[in-house]
């Protein structure tokens, strides 16, 4: 087996990684948004999933560098995965900084999403997994397919396309979600604001029948 098939194996090994790593990641993220809170278990899985897409995208950028050195040349589909796996990378980042802290903190105190203010997050905070599902897919599919001739911009603007329909897509379908198994999980403020504004209910005296508020 040659250098050049060793790169192309790990490559190919590394785009299936990320994509695997991503898909646990929205399933367990589908299975949290309808318990509406997330356990220390599965915390730590998201956690797993998250460190093997990160192998996999070590091994992809090792393997796609030694392939770009070693070959000399770059074609529009390489060059297009490569872009889309450094966004991926992007939206890994984020996912690190502004959600694993809130879903970290959330398990610790193990409560409902719509008591620690959590669920009204989540719609925007889904968007992350949009973007990674979507990244992931459509560099294992250019990967794939060798025979593709479109242009480096007509591939990113297919993908562009794609990935603003995943985002919105996810916002909606966690909304939906998050009102299918607690419908008062966005608004807990209102709630309290209406219990405010219709003050302390009235009560009779058993013995006098007598109005006491």
């Amino acid at each position: 087996m040659d250098l050049h098939t060793s790169l192309l194996i790990g490559h190919i090994i590394g785009v299936a990684l990320g994509a695997g790593g991503a898909t646990t990641s929205d399933f367990l993220f589908l299975s949290i948004l309808r318990n509406g809170r997330i356990e220390k278990a599965e915390f730590r899985l998201l956690k797993v999933a998250s460190g093997i897409v990160i192998g996999g995208l070590m091994l992809l950028t090792a393997t796609g560098l030694g392939l770009i050195i070693l070959s000399g040349s770059v074609s529009h589909r390489f060059f297009a995965k490569m872009t889309i796996v450094l966004i991926a990378a992007l939206n890994g980042g984020l996912m690190h900084v502004k959600l694993f802290p809130l879903l970290q903190q959330s398990a610790r105190k193990h409560q409902m999403f719509h008591l620690n203010g959590f669920a009204q997050k989540l719609p925007v905070i889904s968007v992350f997994g949009g973007i990674s599902a979507v990244s992931w897919y459509t560099a294992l599919v250019l990967g794939a397919w060798r025979s593709l001739t479109l242009g480096y911009a007509q591939i990113l603007t297919g993908y562009t396309a794609v990935l603003l329909l995943a985002m919105l897509g996810a916002m909606i379908s966690t909304r939906w979600l998050l009102h299918k198994n607690g419908p008062r999980l966005d608004h807990p403020k209102r709630e309290r604001r209406a219990q405010k504004r219709s003050g302390p209910k009235a009560i009779l005296h058993p013995a006098s029948h007598t109005r006491i508020d």
